[in-house]
């Protein structure tokens, strides 16, 4: 379940590497097999190009900690 908020005209527009960096260093090969394997934040493709908007990277983190909050109830 993925809760997004509309973006706005201040909501960044993320490379792989600032999200890599956002990310705590998660491998920007890693991100492109989460694009793959459509697991991981939402990814735009401008024209060759991937960016990430930053509400979609903090969405997904967001969904994380429910999972995360879920098991450990469990």
């Amino acid at each position: 379940m993925t809760t997004e908020t509309a973006p706005t005209a201040d909501d960044p527009i993320l490379s792989p590497a600032e999200v890599s960096a956002m990310l705590g260093g998660v491998p920007v090969a890693t991100l492109k097999r989460w694009r793959t394997e459509r697991t991981g934040p939402v990814a735009l493709h401008i024209g060759r190009h991937v960016r990430y908007r930053r509400s979609a990277v903090e969405s997904w983190l967001d969904e994380k900690d429910r999972e995360a909050a879920a098991w450990m109830a469990s």
